[in-house]
Parts: C-alpha cells; sequence; structure tokens
C-alpha cells in the first residue's frame, strides 16, 4: 500500500497547489467527471476561501472490491474539508483516482 499513499500524497499536494496538469494525470476519466462536478458544486456554494497555507493530511481508509479508499484532509485558515478518494491500478499498474467527493 506504500504506493497508493505516496500517490495520494502527491494527488493531495497537487491539489492544495492547484497543479492542474498533476491532477489531470490522477484522474480516471470516471474520476475526472466526478472532479468537474464537484469543483462546480464547490463554486455554487461559494463560502470562505483559503487564505494561507493548506496543509493535507491522507489516511488510507481499506478497500472496497478492487477500490481502494483514501480520504484526504485539506487543512486553511478558512477550516478544513475531508474529501473522500475511491482509487483503482490502471493496466500499467499506476494509481488513479476513480472517485471523489466531499465527506459531510
Amino acid at each position: 500500500m506504500a504506493e497508493l499513499k505516496e500517490a495520494a500524497e502527491q494527488f493531495a499536494k497537487d491539489l492544495a497547489n492547484q497543479n492542474i496538469a498533476g491532477l489531470m494525470m490522477a484522474f480516471t476519466p470516471n474520476g475526472m467527471g466526478q472532479a468537474m462536478a464537484l469543483q462546480a458544486q464547490m463554486q455554487a456554494a461559494g463560502g470562505p476561501q483559503p487564505s494561507g497555507p493548506v496543509t493535507t493530511t491522507v489516511e488510507v481508509v481499506g478497500q472496497e472490491g478492487d477500490d481502494h479508499l483514501v480520504d484526504l484532509t485539506m487543512s486553511s485558515d478558512a477550516g478544513s474539508r475531508v474529501i473522500a478518494t475511491r482509487w483503482k491500478q490502471d493496466a500499467t499498474g499506476a494509481w488513479k483516482v476513480d472517485g471523489i467527493s466531499l465527506k459531510a
């Protein structure tokens, strides 16, 4: 699972730094669609935007079938949010985000 945690940590770092190129490489087509919907939902909800540094915590939660569940906690001066991600390995063995949502 070390490779999964490393991939998730890089994904969280890319998310915090808004590294679009890195994020694009991390998603499956299904995951990309969910990410775009989530982004639209978050923009519509408004709320405080972080103005300081963002810290991230990655926790491998478990497994459901072939999917591996990872929670990403993003914290800033505006508060924190937990993002639930669902990871799969592609044909080359690389870990990809196949699902993403905000946890309540």
